[in-house]
C-alpha cells in the first residue's frame, strides 16, 4: 500500500481550551483518489506525557471539530472522560454524500441517491488514516467514530461490516436511516440485531440521536426509537451496549451541543467516572494505590489503559493538589508516592518534578530535592517557561 504523504506536521500551536495543540497532516489517498487534511488535536500534556491515547474520528469538520474538541476537553480535564486525540478529516473533491451508502428509503419509496463508494471509504479509514495516526502518534486501541447525517450512515456500514474496527460510534441526525435499509422493505435495525448475535463482537458501543424537530416532521423517527432500543438493548452487557435517543426540543444541526454531551455520558457514565480523591486517601491502604486501583477498574471494564489526571482547576482530585494535602497532613512519604508517579506518567513535565522536589525537601533529603528541581529547572528552560526562575530559586534556597 501506498501512501503519499505531505508530513507538513504543521504544528499550529494554537490554544483551543487547555492549550491544546492542533496539528495538521496531508495525505493524498490512493483509495479515496483526492488528497485531504486532517485536523489533529492534542491533549494539552501530550508531550510531556508516555500515555497513550483514544482515537475520535470526526468526518463533518466544519460542524463538530470545534464543539467536539472543546467538550472533550471540559470533560477530560474534569475527569469525566478520558482525554482522547480528536480527529476531524476535511471535506474533499467529492462529497461525503458520494461515499455514503445508498440507502432505500422505506417512507417515501425511493433512493436516497447516496454515492455508494462507502468500500472506497472504509478501505481508505482502515488502510491509510487509522495506520498514519497509530504511526505518528501515541494510540491505545479505543476509537470513536463521530459522523452526521450522511456520514452516520457512513459510520453504520463501517459498524456492520468492520465492527472492530471502531469500539463506538456516535450517529447524529441517524434515527431515521436506522429505519431504511440497502433493499426496500429492509431496516438497518434488524441489520444491527443480527449483527449482534455474533459472537465475534469484541467492544461495540452504538449511540444513534436525533432531534426531536426531525421527528415532528418524520414521525416514523419515534416508532424507529422505540424499535432500536427494543430489540438491540437485549445485547447491552460488558462488550456491548446500544442506545437511541430523541433530544427534545432540538433541530437537525441543533441536536449537536446537547447530543455530543448525552453521547460521552452514554460512553462515559457520570456515575462511573468522576471520583473524590479525598475519599480514596482515607481508605485502608496508601493514596496511589488506592488511585491506581480505581483507575484500574475502569482500565479493566474499558479495555485500555486509564490514567489519573495530573493537575485540574478548582478541584482536589489530581495528583498534583492531593500530594499538597498529603503533604500538608505530613503524610510525606504517600505525597512523595504520588509526586513519584506524576513523574512516571509526565516525564518531560517541569511542573511534576518541582512537586517531587518540595516532596524531598518536607523530607528532609535535600540531595534528592536537589536532584528534583536541577530537573524542573532544565525541563522549563527547554520549554522556554518562565517558571524556571522559580526552580532556581528553590535550588539557590537549598544551598542556604
Amino acid at each position: 500500500m501506498k501512501i503519499k504523504l505531505f508530513l507538513a506536521l504543521i504544528l499550529v500551536s494554537q490554544s483551543l481550551i487547555a492549550q491544546t495543540t492542533i496539528e495538521h497532516l496531508t495525505i493524498n489517498s490512493e483509495h479515496l483518489d483526492e488528497t485531504r487534511t486532517l485536523k489533529i488535536a492534542l491533549p494539552s500534556e501530550y508531550e510531556n506525557s508516555i500515555k497513550n491515547y483514544p482515537i475520535i474520528l470526526i468526518l463533518d469538520d466544519g460542524l463538530l471539530f470545534n464543539p467536539t474538541t472543546a467538550i472533550v476537553n471540559q470533560l477530560s480535564n474534569t475527569s469525566r472522560m478520558p482525554e482522547s486525540i480528536v480527529v476531524s478529516l476535511s471535506p474533499g473533491e467529492k462529497h461525503r454524500n458520494h461515499f455514503a451508502p445508498d440507502l432505500y428509503n422505506n417512507h417515501r419509496n425511493r433512493m436516497y441517491n447516496y454515492g455508494n463508494h462507502q468500500e472506497e471509504f472504509v478501505n481508505f479509514v482502515e488502510l491509510e488514516l487509522l495506520p498514519l495516526l497509530e504511526e505518528k502518534y501515541r494510540t491505545n486501541h479505543f476509537k470513536t467514530f463521530i459522523g452526521f447525517s450522511p456520514s452516520s450512515a457512513i459510520g453504520l456500514y463501517t459498524l456492520m461490516n468492520k465492527p472492530n474496527l471502531f469500539q463506538a460510534y456516535i450517529c447524529f441526525a441517524a434515527a431515521n436511516i436506522i429505519g431504511d435499509g440497502f433493499d426496500k422493505g429492509e431496516r438497518l435495525i434488524e441489520r444491527l440485531e443480527t449483527l449482534y448475535i455474533q459472537e465475534n463482537i469484541e467492544q461495540s458501543y452504538l449511540y444513534v440521536v436525533s432531534g426531536s424537530k426531525d421527528a415532528d416532521s418524520q414521525p416514523y423517527i419515534n416508532a424507529n426509537i422505540q424499535d432500536f432500543n427494543k430489540k438491540l438493548s437485549k445485547f447491552n452487557g460488558s462488550n456491548i451496549q446500544t442506545r437511541a435517543n430523541i433530544i427534545q426540543g432540538e433541530g437537525h444541526t441543533d441536536v449537536i451541543l446537547p447530543g455530543l454531551l448525552s453521547a460521552f455520558d452514554f460512553l462515559f457514565p457520570k456515575e462511573k467516572w468522576p471520583v473524590d480523591y479525598l475519599e480514596l486517601i482515607e481508605n485502608e491502604g496508601s493514596a496511589k494505590d488506592n488511585i491506581s486501583s480505581f483507575y484500574q477498574k475502569l482500565s479493566e471494564e474499558y479495555k485500555f489503559e486509564i490514567y489519573p489526571n495530573a493537575d485540574r482547576l478548582y478541584s482536589m482530585s489530581c495528583l498534583k493538589n492531593i500530594g499538597r494535602r498529603l503533604l500538608g497532613a505530613n503524610k510525606i512519604d504517600q505525597a512523595i508516592d504520588i509526586y513519584q508517579y506524576w513523574v512516571e506518567l509526565y516525564p518531560s513535565s517541569h511542573l511534576a518534578h518541582y512537586n517531587l522536589g518540595l516532596a524531598y525537601e518536607q523530607n528532609k533529603d535535600n540531595g534528592m530535592a536537589r536532584t528534583a528541581f536541577k530537573k524542573a529547572h532544565d525541563l522549563a528552560l527547554l520549554q522556554k517557561s518562565e517558571d524556571a526562575k522559580t526552580y532556581n530559586v528553590a535550588i539557590d534556597n537549598l544551598n542556604k
